[in-house]
């Protein structure tokens, strides 16, 4: 079983054997994209932007997230929101839908955080934070 950081509860979201299948796919890559630099990540997000263009809407996303969460469940070393996130945004693009992959940091103590967003509005996150992220990039 994988070890999760802080990560909100997820919402009953039903995902069919599809989707499910998409999330698994999705974090699989993921998982192989993040052991690599950050720049190649950042690359390979922007081509994917560019080849689905479909914005996903809240719900959409919200079922991307959850499906790509729950197979990170399953991964036996770390999950957490870098893998969870990149999964998000890989879930989405097989789905035929585009989400936001943002990455953050605040201070205080210092910590990095990275999401996903659709439609302006963080998905999978806690409604109401103790302290915002600075948004550093958005792909």
């Amino acid at each position: 079983m994988s070890t999760h950081m802080a990560l909100p509860p997820l919402p009953p979201t039903r995902c069919g054997p599809l989707r499910l299948s998409a999330g698994l796919i999705g974090f699989t890559v993921a998982v192989t994209l993040s052991a690599l630099p950050i720049g190649r990540a950042v690359r390979v997000v922007g081509w994917l932007r560019r080849l689905v263009r479909r914005p996903a809407g809240f719900d959409e996303a919200m079922v991307a997230v959850v499906a790509a969460r729950r197979a990170g469940v399953w991964f036996p070393g770390r999950a957490a929101c870098l893998e969870n996130s990149l999964a998000a945004v890989f879930t989405a693009a097989l789905l035929g839908r585009r989400v936001d992959w943002c990455v953050g940091a605040r201070m205080m103590p210092y910590t990095a955080h990275a999401w996903v967003e659709a439609e302006g509005r963080p998905v999978g996150e806690a409604a109401a934070p103790d302290r915002p992220y600075l948004l550093i990039m958005r792909v």
